[in-house]
């Protein structure tokens, strides 16, 4: 797995899933760096991700970092269908983090 152009391109191995690994092997650092996290838990609430009790548990803390915290090491993004959601919102809004993260 290697991601190009902001793209993932396939390893060979069919089992692979990009995103959630993605979201596994930089857990530690989303939570450092991602930053302004209201539009990004609009978002999993609009896919159901979140309920609207957990929505609101999220609004009411106080950092973003404590925010992506409880979010990356909750139960929140353990399915493939939820990473790629969050993977996806990344792709948009922070592609140049990914690329980073993924250079390094």
């Amino acid at each position: 797995m290697k991601h190009v152009f902001g793209r993932w391109e396939e390893a060979g191995d069919p089992g692979e899933n990009p995103p959630k690994e993605f979201v596994e092997k930089y857990k530690m650092e989303l939570i450092k760096r991602l930053t302004d996290t209201d539009p990004l838990l609009d978002l999993l609430l609009h896919h159901k991700v979140l309920s609207g009790h957990s929505y609101s548990e999220f609004k009411a803390l106080p950092t973003d970092r404590g925010r992506m915290s409880k979010l990356l090491m909750g139960p929140y993004l353990k399915s493939k269908a939820t990473c790629e959601i969050f993977y996806n919102f990344l792709k948009e809004e922070q592609p140049f983090l990914i690329d980073e993260l993924l250079e390094n």
